[in-house]
């Protein structure tokens, strides 16, 4: 074994616990958000929370360490477009993570605190939260498309990803404007 190795194994396990880990997440939350319970949902948002910052975040440093690792082992270029484009969506992920997801699952732990496991401002924002991970879920996975392939000396296929990541992207963030659109604002007195 060589240090090359040794750094992409730990690199590539960590990926698949945050990749993985945000995939599971996301095939959960589509069956607790088609139950419409409060309680549940409420619970799911507790509970990935607690993932996020207990499994994700301490993988992300993990990933990140090894990565450099694997550039100084491996020679990498740092300017290469596949290497450039995982140091921005790390970096995006990370501000995302901890200016968005964090403060946000705070603030809907204190909305349900306040209003209950029933409150239609917690379950839209629960609705937001995991709208925003399912896009950073795609990204996630150009990522890895992105370094399997190494589309160096072909940036059409480097540029062709990530059209197709952003028109997923897309998709996602108007299949949720149009959902939020069709639920029935709250009654008011």
């Amino acid at each position: 074994m060589t240090w090359y190795t040794f750094f992409k194994w730990i690199h590539v396990t960590a990926a698949v616990i945050w990749v993985g880990g945000a995939a599971m997440i996301q095939a959960y939350a589509l069956r607790v958000l088609a139950t419409r319970d409060g309680r549940r949902q409420a619970e799911f948002a507790k509970d990935t929370e607690i993932v996020g910052m207990r499994v994700f975040v301490p993988a992300t440093v993990v990933l990140f360490l090894a990565s450099i690792g694997l550039m100084i082992n491996g020679h990498w270029s740092w300017g290469q477009n596949w290497i450039v484009f995982a140091l921005i969506v790390l970096a995006l992920s990370f501000a995302v993570g901890a200016g968005f997801l964090g403060p946000e699952a705070g603030r809907i732990g204190h909305l349900i605190e306040t209003e209950g496991h029933d409150s239609p401002a917690a379950g839209a924002r629960i609705r937001r939260i995991n709208m925003i991970s399912r896009c950073e879920l795609v990204v996630l996975l150009a990522v890895i498309w992105n370094m399997v392939v190494k589309p160096t000396g072909q940036p059409g296929w480097f540029w062709g990803a990530l059209v197709v990541t952003f028109v997923a992207v897309g998709a996602i963030a108007a299949n949720f404007a149009r959902a939020a659109g069709s639920v029935p604002a709250p009654a008011t007195d």
